[in-house]
């Protein structure tokens, strides 16, 4: 077959004509696949950034205000959304201060069971377990603290430490010095620092087990 790009104009057009009559069923259906995807991808796209205009909306009209009721109607409307989530993660925190322990309980672990974004890093499932186990630390729940944290790798310089204070209220002693230890290396605040290793001085002074 005469090469295309050496070929005159006469021939260039034989040779396309060729094509044509040979693929053009092949050629058309490519074409349709290509304008359905675009159109489909323009309906998805223009789809995703209404709803995220309108959770984002709903979040800024919530903060704005301060009001629990706005905060409603985000989770109610879009519960899976991770505006949803900040919500949730500022509700837990005022239900805390109001020592109403379960329900900031149950938002956190709302949050930690919605995995529709999630990643191998995620801040706000990370954020959801430290601030649950510091609740749990609050009303001696020991053993929950532990069950948080179990089967997560990298844990956070303040996840290790709270890891640590449950293990020492709970007397395991070797186990809370290694978690210290950990939160020693991951940390680098001063303040943090500071106290950590007050931590693993005072078990110096317990038995180990």
């Amino acid at each position: 077959m005469t090469n295309f790009f050496s070929a005159s104009q006469e021939e260039q057009q034989e040779i396309i004509i060729a094509f044509w009559q040979k693929f053009k069923y092949l050629i058309l259906l490519v074409l349709v696949t290509i304008i359905v995807f675009i159109v489909g991808w323009d309906y998805v796209k223009s789809s995703t950034n209404d709803e995220g205009y309108k959770t984002s909306s709903l979040y800024s009209e919530y903060l704005v205000s301060d009001n629990t009721e706005n905060g409603e109607k985000l989770l109610s409307l879009y519960p899976q959304s991770i505006y949803s989530d900040f919500v949730r993660l500022n509700e837990a925190k005022k239900s805390f201060h109001k020592e109403q322990y379960d329900q900031a309980i149950a938002l956190l672990e709302e949050i930690i069971n919605n995995q529709n974004y999630s990643s191998d890093f995620n801040p706000l499932d990370f954020a959801a377990r430290t601030r649950l186990a510091r609740i749990y630390l609050q009303i001696r729940k020991f053993e929950e603290v532990l069950k948080i944290f179990d089967g997560i790798d990298d844990l956070t310089s303040s996840m290790l430490e709270l890891k640590g204070d449950a293990e020492n209220e709970l007397g395991k002693y070797s186990d809370a010095r290694v978690s210290y230890m950990l939160a020693l290396q991951n940390s680098t605040n001063q303040s943090s620092i500071s106290l950590i290793n007050m931590k693993i001085a005072d078990l110096a002074g317990e038995s180990l087990d």
